[in-house]
């Protein structure tokens, strides 16, 4: 079959033919002509490799291999003479002109070269799976090795057409920009022709013509205030990337990106199946942040580790991380308003403050008045009384107030016989009065002085102008008076 189709079975003559036969019978069959030889109960492949004997020993009969195609080879033995006897145990291995051997190994003859008694396996084939001894169930044989068969068997072969003529080879070839070619034991990194001489296992040369070209691609790029710009035009496509997340900016595919805020960006394109990736660039913007907040009047607050005991408007400048630009952060700080101020009405204490939470105190010993947290209180004894405010999480207290339970009913000054003004009219004086304490209050009845039982007067020469009270304390006795301060 062989001979009509123009070649010969195939001869092995180095480990490196050895690998790449493998490598067909298993690989390039399987993926590229969609045959797998595993599995079809013949996974040992015949090659042209035959035993002949040596009629010129008698006793003992001795062998020799060969491979069929003579003709390709300078020698006629291929690698080793075998004894074959009936008494000799000995198994005797030789080697004739540094030949190639690949024989599988194994306590049974039956995988190599050994004695037997006529008939013997007198051809060689290669395996392409594992083979276990017979009797023992080792191993004698792994894919790659030799292993001797019988002729009468039915098994695959390979032709070797060896060299007909050289082989020519002409690539034609594009290689993006920054990209090298294999060429043999070479790299080409430069646009050009070139050729080179390959050898055949057969000493056959084959001839390969390159010509090959670069991708161009314009890797620069430019870079504006608010804009990147690539110098190449002519991609099939392009996307900009943010280098922080590293995802792609949706919507942007042409050459230019405009830019409106800070951070890192950078170009991929493609041209001509070839890709570029720019490095990337920095873009900053100062931005301008404004941050309205209030805190408690008699608190501090912190912000971006500054402190602040007043409101007002402040300014601060903030580091960008990773750029150089600062923005600038606008802070309006004001204080939580709250109304202290007490006021007695009808028979009760009531705070201004119309949007807090309110606890009301005993001034005496400052003690907290328990269920006392509305915003008016009713004392049940005379004495000095003050609340405690609480509003958007801020607390503060009134001035202490004093608070009568008798009825107080409001006079002019001119109706005492007892009270009157000097004749300049800068002291209040008290004649023959009896009391224990008189106090002077504004118009929002605030106590702005106090006597004791020994004060026979009051100086309002310094008053601003406008109506005041007097309220005389005696016993259980309150009288309150009016009186008028002008210019």
């Amino acid at each position: 079959c062989a001979k009509e189709r123009g070649g010969y079975l195939i001869d092995i003559q180095s480990q490196e033919e050895n690998d790449s036969l493998m490598h067909f019978l298993l690989n390039t069959l399987r993926y590229k002509y969609s045959f797998n030889l595993l599995g079809q109960g013949e996974e040992n492949i015949w090659l042209g490799c035959r035993a002949r004997s040596d009629s010129s020993k008698i006793n003992p009969i001795y062998y020799y291999w060969e491979w069929q195609n003579l003709d390709s080879l300078n020698e006629k033995s291929l690698i080793t003479l075998q004894e074959v006897s009936t008494f000799s145990g000995n198994k005797s291995f030789y080697t004739y002109y540094d030949k190639y051997i690949n024989w599988g190994e194994g306590l049974s003859g039956y995988h190599y070269p050994s004695k037997y008694e006529y008939p013997f396996p007198d051809k060689v084939a290669i395996t392409l799976v594992d083979v276990l001894e017979e009797q023992n169930n080792e191993t004698v044989a792994i894919p790659g090795k030799w292993i001797t068969t019988f002729a009468q068997e039915e098994k695959y072969f390979m032709i070797d057409y060896g060299c007909v003529n050289p082989i020519k080879n002409v690539i034609d070839t594009l290689v993006c920009f920054d990209k090298t070619y294999p060429f043999g034991d070479s790299t080409i990194s430069t646009a050009g022709f070139y050729t080179k001489t390959f050898n055949s296992f057969s000493n056959c040369d084959s001839v390969v013509e390159l010509t090959i070209d670069f991708a161009s691609i314009n890797n620069e790029m430019t870079k504006q205030s608010d804009r990147l710009q690539s110098k190449e035009l002519n991609a099939e496509s392009y996307k900009w990337y943010n280098c922080k997340t590293d995802t792609p900016i949706e919507g942007k595919n042409e050459f230019f990106l405009v830019i409106n805020e800070t951070g890192s960006y950078r170009l991929e394109l493609e041209k001509n199946g070839c890709d570029f990736i720019s490095e990337c660039y920095d873009f900053c913007f100062p931005t301008k942040f404004t941050i309205d907040t209030v805190k408690c009047a008699n608190e501090s607050i912190t912000i971006n580790g500054q402190e602040y005991e007043k409101k007002g408007f402040y300014s601060q400048k903030l580091k960008q991380i990773g750029f150089d630009c600062d923005s600038t952060l606008e802070i309006d700080i004001r204080d939580v308003a709250i109304n202290l101020s007490v006021k007695q009405q009808s028979g009760k204490l009531v705070s201004s403050e119309s949007a807090g939470e309110y606890q009301w105190y005993n001034c005496e010993g400052d003690v907290l008045i328990a269920d006392a947290t509305e915003k008016e209180y009713t004392p049940i004894e005379d004495g000095d009384y003050k609340v405690e405010i609480t509003k958007q999480g801020c607390i503060d207290y009134s001035e202490c107030v004093a608070f009568s339970t008798s009825t107080n009913s409001v006079k002019d000054i001119q109706d005492s016989d007892n009270i009157r003004l000097d004749l300049d009219n800068q002291l209040i004086v008290f004649d023959n009065i009896n009391y224990n304490q008189i106090e002077l209050l504004n118009i929002n009845s605030k106590t702005i002085y106090k006597t004791d039982q020994f004060s026979q007067s009051i100086n309002v020469e310094y008053l601003k102008t406008g109506i005041y009270f007097l309220k005389v304390i005696s016993k259980n006795e309150i009288d309150v008076f009016k009186f008028l301060v002008v210019k």
